[in-house]
């Protein structure tokens, strides 16, 4: 199997205008002049290289792969200093059997494109006016990355630039509208799920009722206030109190964060292949993985393994999830110890919810998500 190999780009320190010193050029208020084509045969995706474990370049990925397939030469460009080597090393370890071209930043001024597209607040500066049609795959509400501050601004400011926007499910576009002076178009696509890579099991629920141990798949990062982290561990440790009390032991497996970081709690298992999360949500009895803002891809793995899923009300879930596919609860220890408990007792309403979630996935897969991106593709403009 490939191994993944660390990208060498460290985070970018807040408020340290030289972490941009080689793209600072891309940076001003021009509006963008889109380049019409005739026909549209070239797409590039603008990214920070090809980073391992990283879920939205892994949508980033498996999206350009299929429009590969569908007869667009496809390529992923970086706009940050990393090897064609490790492009593909990495692109090849998220997404086996990937299909495009990697650039390295050095072409970036040289390569040609009918179709640019952005895929972060940054990448949105620097093929606004390059030419050819550009289009800004929004994937988060990337304001919310960062303090209230001038990255703050600088990220909501894409959002008003003109580019063609394509929000990955509902969430992003409410945002944008909500929250920013639109002036290009915005459409939506499927957030989807791949079914094939996360097959299920079934679990045996009317064990459930006798089970005195509960296996708890955790997914959180340290380094992402979106997945809660903090929030996340106070709750459990909280609820593993109140649960030893009922004579209940919740064995907690966090997953997701560097395994050289310590948890208040539970295990930390560290980043996951795809075979061995597969493993995981077969063995575990519950899962649990908070999205403070746009969706993550983890709850719909958990969910295609037959795995119950459980999220909170203070999340965005609920624009993703349809009532009775998952079990909702408040990021308080009390209500979600007595969640537990209650589905333990119910059988019968964890098969039926699980039932739910694998009747609202099959709607929702890749195949849903490439025909909404070739229709949109498909009625671009174009010149006369």
């Amino acid at each position: 199997m490939v191994k993944p190999i660390i990208t060498k780009v460290p985070p970018v320190p807040e408020g340290n205008i030289h972490a941009y010193d080689d793209i600072l050029d891309y940076f001003n208020n021009k509006p963008v002049q889109q380049k019409l084509s005739s026909k549209y045969h070239s797409i590039t995706f603008v990214t920070t290289g090809i980073i391992a474990y990283d879920g939205g370049q892994t949508t980033m990925l498996h999206l350009g792969t299929l429009l590969a397939q569908a007869g667009y030469q496809i390529y992923y460009q970086s706009y940050v200093p990393q090897t064609k080597a490790e492009m593909e090393n990495n692109a090849e370890f998220n997404y086996p059997g990937y299909q495009g071209t990697c650039i390295e930043m050095k072409d970036l001024t040289n390569h040609q494109s009918d179709i640019w597209i952005a895929t972060l607040w940054e990448s949105a500066y620097i093929i606004k006016n390059l030419p050819g049609y550009k289009i800004y795959f929004v994937q988060d509400y990337e304001p919310y990355f960062y303090p209230f501050g001038d990255r703050y601004q600088l990220a909501k400011r894409t959002y008003e630039l003109g580019l063609h926007m394509i929000s990955l499910g509902p969430w992003c576009k409410k945002m944008i509208n909500e929250n920013c002076q639109v002036n290009s178009p915005i459409d939506e696509i499927n957030f989807p799920v791949a079914l094939d890579r996360y097959p299920k099991v079934d679990h045996d629920f009317n064990e459930y009722p006798s089970k005195n141990e509960l296996n708890l798949a955790v997914y959180t990062k340290f380094s992402s206030p979106r997945r809660a982290p903090i929030n996340i561990e106070i709750v459990l440790r909280n609820c593993e109190k109140i649960l030893k009390k009922r004579n209940f032991k919740l064995n907690i497996n966090y997953f997701g964060t560097e395994k050289e970081e310590t948890f208040i709690n539970g295990h930390n298992l560290g980043k996951l292949t795809q075979p061995q999360l597969v493993d995981l949500y077969h063995q575990s009895d519950f899962g649990i993985a908070p999205s403070m803002t746009n969706f993550s891809l983890v709850p719909f793995e958990m969910m295609s393994t037959g795995l119950p899923f459980i999220d909170f009300y203070e999340g965005t879930g609920r624009y993703f999830i349809p009532d009775h596919c998952c079990f909702y609860t408040h990021f308080d220890e009390q209500e979600l110890a007595d969640l537990f408990t209650h589905l333990l007792q119910n059988p019968n309403l964890l098969s039926k919810t699980v039932e739910n979630a694998t009747n609202h996935l099959h709607s929702i897969t890749w195949d849903k998500t490439l025909k909404d991106i070739l229709t949109i593709l498909k009625n671009l403009p174009v010149k006369d």
